[in-house]
């Protein structure tokens, strides 16, 4: 039996929340430049037993006065204060505050104070209230992070009670946005990115064989503080942007997130295929429109959702994809992973088009062909239009009917352009902006003979390894063709699962410059541990990276 008394909604939770409180703000610093104005403030926020919380903040506008309207951006939790990631929407003539949720810092100067009985509101002291909820959801960290914003759209208003608003939240932020959107009645819309609640699931793929012990505590934590139980709730235009691979937050249970919102609620959604902890430049597009559409009410109207169904024909599946507005698409694509059960180690492979089918009426189909024997697949399409937007379909996950099994031998070949491989995106997390262009990250850069090969300056990883149709064992063989422009030392790692997180086995190999590509072979029991340990367990390989100092390409990586 739960305690009434701890078990709180979405609706009890916030139902008397009062942030009417006086701000009493005060100017720290001000300072224009380049075109905009750096403000930073303290106001207040809500009172406890012991104080009242006093929130700081950086406050920047185009010194013109941009366009008179105001973005709340909620950051990542731990990262710092900056002003890079605020100048993106200043540029666009936005004013835009963001909030230290963190609170107390080692080395910060400034930072927002929580009082001494909330003192678990400061992330380097939360303990279990981030991701328990062992009294109830008033007495979490979320519930004072979502307040100290609640506190900043009072502070916005207080400027320009007439102005509109969007919120922008980006990791845990967005879980914050989620509950902005639900429970706030004048936000004029919200951009979520990541984050979309299903943190009480957090390491248990949606279709695996596991599920979560569900006591008394988990129920408190999924009713009132996961953002999925505020998507219901939530009342403004919503634009929801994310990464197929995140390892933080779960791809496929997002979708469920977005299941949930009312019909009558503007929503549009976008997937970044292969990324983890970064957006594309499509995504950034999309943020930029809907933001003028709703906040300055520029004219661009988003297509309906496109639409994607399948059926399996042998060795073969066959995808319908519906799209709205046909004559303005500029181009559809479909992508689909060979069963692979945890989101953030899928492949992500396209699919090709079939035929023009009735492009004039809004459809095409696709092909694929199945290599491994896989239970299920996992597909979903992106459909670009001329005016720059992306729309994604949600994903949809179905059972096969079993094909001939077939080793997928080819892991990657330049003929398929970046198909098979893509960054590892995590050697670039020190990047502030959550949007990058896909060029500077991967690209195809011409070898010898004008053949031309994948690189990325900071590594390339593939998660073939992990479909059923590849396996290997103590008699493998990884085949390679490298390309060098410079000397340089080539890395191949193989990545592990284990019990205790990823365990690593790596091959290097001297690359000399030269006028033609080299093939390189590598033995499985070549890869070695730290401890100078081969692979036992070839089951819990899930992924190749390559990586080096130098410049260099790759292509034709096969498993022998």
């Amino acid at each position: 039996m739960i305690d009434g008394s701890s078990f709180l909604t979405p609706v009890s939770l916030w139902k008397d929340f009062d942030n009417s409180q006086p701000l009493q703000p005060s100017k720290i610093s001000e300072v224009k430049y380049d075109n905009f104005v750096y403000a930073e403030y303290y106001f207040s926020g809500r009172k406890t037993e012991s104080g009242k919380v006093r929130i700081y903040s950086i406050f920047v506008t185009p010194d013109d006065g941009g366009n008179g309207n105001f973005i709340l951006y909620v950051p990542q939790i731990a990262e710092k204060m900056s002003y890079q990631s605020v100048n993106e929407y200043v540029k666009l003539g936005y004013s835009v505050l963001a909030v230290d949720i963190y609170g107390k810092r080692e080395g910060a100067e400034n930072f927002t104070v929580y009082p001494e009985d909330i003192y678990y509101a400061n992330y380097d002291y939360r303990g279990r209230r981030m991701d328990f909820v062992d009294e109830n959801a008033r007495k979490t960290c979320w519930y004072e992070w979502v307040a100290v914003c609640k506190y900043g759209l009072a502070f916005l208003r207080s400027m320009d009670a007439s102005a509109k608003i969007g919120v922008v939240g980006v990791k845990v932020g967005a879980d914050i946005a989620w509950q902005l959107a639900a429970t706030e009645d004048k936000l004029d819309c919200a951009v979520m990115m990541f984050g979309a609640g299903w943190n009480a699931y957090l390491g248990i793929p949606k279709y695996s064989d596991r599920d979560i012990i569900m006591d008394e505590e988990r129920r408190r934590y999924i009713a009132a503080v996961d953002a999925h139980a505020y998507a219901q709730y939530v009342k403004c235009p919503v634009l929801f942007l994310t990464s197929t691979n995140s390892q933080a937050f779960d791809f496929d249970r997002a979708n469920d997130t977005l299941s949930r919102i009312s019909d009558g609620i503007p929503c549009v959604f976008n997937f970044a295929p292969t990324y983890n902890v970064f957006l594309d430049g499509y995504c950034k597009t999309d943020s930029e429109l809907f933001l003028g559409k709703y906040l300055r009410g520029d004219d661009v109207d988003f297509p309906e959702k496109p639409t994607l169904d399948s059926f399996q024909d042998g060795n073969y599946i066959k995808f319908e994809l519906n799209f709205d507005k046909p004559s303005e698409v500029k181009e559809c694509k479909v992508f689909v992973n060979e069963g692979v059960i945890e989101p953030a180690l899928r492949n992500w492979m396209r699919c090709d088009q079939k035929d023009d089918g009735d492009i004039k009426k809004g459809k095409l189909t696709f092909e694929y062909v199945v290599g491994g024997n896989p239970k299920i697949f996992f597909a979903f399409a992106v459909v670009r239009y001329k005016d720059g937007s992306s729309l994604s379909s949600k994903l949809i996950c179905k059972k096969t009917d079993g094909v001939i099994p077939k080793r997928a031998n080819l892991l990657y070949s330049s003929l398929n352009g970046l198909d098979g491989i893509t960054f590892y995106d995590i050697n670039a997390d020190g990047k502030k902006d959550v949007f990058v262009q896909t060029d500077d990250f991967i690209r195809l850069v011409k070898g010898a003979e004008n053949i031309y090969g994948a690189y990325s300056k900071y590594g390339l990883i593939s998660f073939k390894f992990n479909e059923p149709g590849c396996k290997l064992d103590e008699n493998s063989i990884v085949k390679l063709d490298v390309f060098a422009s410079e000397f340089c030392v080539l890395k191949l790692i193989l990545m592990t699962k284990t019990d205790g997180g990823t365990k690593e086995f790596s091959y290097s190999q001297e690359i000399s410059a030269g006028a033609s590509w080299r093939n390189l072979t590598v033995f499985i029991s070549d890869f070695k541990s730290d401890e100078g340990m081969i692979v036992r367990d070839f089951d819990s390989i899930y992924a190749l990276r390559i990586e080096s100092e130098g410049k260099y390409a790759v292509n034709n990586i096969l498993l022998i």
